[in-house]
């Protein structure tokens, strides 16, 4: 994952109606990544009221539920 990448990522691993889509701004030097918001989705119905222009996710591989089955976050474009 790279800067200008766009990202997919789950609130919880496995939950597919829960996530955020954003595109990179930065890769952190502490394994988190920081994105530029795109789309909110929360149980299945888009949110367009951000709190803030920006979230923060860990890198996958490094949130404690991370697996390769099932990934948390996607680079989708």
């Amino acid at each position: 994952m790279k800067v200008g990448d766009i990202i997919k990522s789950l609130d919880f691993n496995g939950i597919p109606d829960c996530y955020m889509v954003g595109e990179v701004v930065a890769v952190q030097f502490d394994g988190q990544v920081r994105a530029k918001f795109i789309k909110r989705v929360w149980q299945g119905n888009i949110d367009k009221k951000f709190k803030t222009d920006y979230f923060t996710a860990p890198v996958q591989g490094n949130h404690f539920m991370d697996n390769d089955e099932m990934p948390r976050i996607m680079v989708v474009a």
